[in-house]
């Protein structure tokens, strides 16, 4: 699996996450109100990459069935 540049900002951001949120719990870091906000902007960007992967599967596949009626007509 090749990693992108979006993958790798991702999970860096996405750990970058989880330790605020461990300090959080532990009793120190960010606002309550700016980790939300962390949280759901990481939310948004793992949704923005599923959809890529899906985009890029659904091309894959009418690429193959586009093949298959061409192979068999």
């Amino acid at each position: 699996m090749k990693l992108t540049w979006f993958d790798v900002l991702l999970i860096l951001f996405g750990l970058f996450i989880a330790y605020q949120l461990l300090r959080k719990i532990i009793g120190g870091s960010w606002q309550t109100e700016t980790l939300i906000i962390a949280l759901l902007v990481f939310s948004l960007g793992l949704t923005w990459k599923m959809n890529n992967n899906l985009w890029k599967l659904n091309s894959k596949f009418d690429r193959h069935i586009i093949w298959h009626k061409f192979k068999n007509g």
